[in-house]
């Protein structure tokens, strides 16, 4: 009998927590209906559901803002699939870039309900840019072009980020991390060469003002200095920020080479220790300066080396800030007692 007490009593406990673990749960549904009713403004889900799968079948991106508009493809190359932007010439685009674009779209969270009154969307920067607003305009198509993503983000320097659906007037505040959109350029790795500033011994220089000039070096232990025309003193510091700057240029957008035409207002020629040699034209078009490079090998023995250069760069026309390209080719009297 005192068994089938303490079973009875068991049973009853245990009926008893189950029963007091529903009332704990409809509570918490009911309080946070309460929440919901009182605080209409509180949105919660993914801003595009189901979209994570989806996105693995994007083919093009768009992205549309009154400061840029660029167009992201996925075109098949000899060594597979690649991304290029296709209004760079198909320059190609950095894969971490669309990794984290595509995940971040993915995760996109509403956290609270905004404005549906179109006449307030500027005030978080969700304003259609195609009709001159602030907003960003996002769209990733498929294959097919289907829209899988039709977004007006709204990205403020505040930090606050906000979205709509294109053709919605609600809009929300969202959370996620997404990568810069304003700037095209922070899509392309856009280093040209990678060379070692110990890779040049002697560097020819015609700049657009003044007589052309030649900075060489015997040794990488060596300094720098003006070899023609020869000067006493000359091995300064500026003499060698500017051999070497060919090494650090870091170029602001780029475009395919047969696009960008105009006058040559500079050249410059680059000697490695290993035989290489690097020709380059500094070219003013369309109000901005331009670089192109060329490879060539001073030896047999490098024309493998140039050739993979020229395979990366030949095609293309680097954009440069005027102050960069005046460094590049600088006169030879900033050079004199710099």
């Amino acid at each position: 009998m005192t068994g089938n007490l303490r079973e009875r009593r068991r049973t009853n406990l245990l009926t008893l927590v189950v029963a007091a673990g529903i009332l704990v749960a409809a509570a918490a549904v009911i309080t946070a209906i309460d929440i919901r009713s009182s605080r209409p403004e509180l949105a919660s889900g993914a801003v595009i559901p189901n979209l994570e799968e989806a996105i693995s079948d994007a083919q093009r991106i768009t992205v549309v803002s009154t400061e840029v508009s660029y167009r992201i493809e996925r075109v098949e190359r000899s060594t597979g699939a690649v991304w290029v932007m296709r209004d760079r010439g198909d320059y190609p685009v950095r894969s971490d870039r669309v990794d984290q674009l595509t995940s971040g779209l993915s995760h996109l969270v509403r956290t609270r309900r905004m404005t549906n009154d179109p006449a307030k969307h500027e005030r978080i920067g969700v304003g259609d840019p195609r009709e001159g607003g602030r907003g960003v305009l996002v769209q990733v198509e498929d294959a097919r072009g289907a829209l899988l993503v039709n977004l007006i983000l709204g990205i403020e320097p505040s930090g606050g980020l906000y979205a709509r659906q294109s053709g919605d007037n609600q809009a929300y505040a969202v959370s996620g991390d997404l990568p810069p959109l304003r700037d095209a350029s922070t899509w392309l790795d856009l280093a040209p060469i990678a060379l070692s500033p110990d890779a040049l011994r002697r560097v020819e220089i015609m700049p657009s003002e003044g007589r052309a000039y030649i900075l060489a070096r015997d040794s990488v232990e060596q300094a720098w200095r003006i070899a023609v025309p020869a000067l006493a003193s000359n091995a300064t510091s500026a003499v060698a920020d500017t051999a070497l700057r060919l090494t650090q240029i870091a170029p602001t957008d780029v475009q395919a080479a047969p696009a960008v035409q105009g006058m040559v207002r500079a050249r410059l020629r680059a000697h490695t220790q290993t035989g290489l040699m690097i020709d380059g034209e500094v070219i003013e078009s369309g109000g901005q300066m331009w670089l192109k490079l060329v490879a060539r090998a001073e030896t047999p023995e490098q024309e493998a080396a140039a050739l993979e250069i020229n395979n990366r760069v030949s095609a293309w026309a680097y954009m440069l800030r005027d102050v960069e390209a005046r460094a590049l080719t600088p006169p030879l009297a900033e050079l004199i007692g710099g």
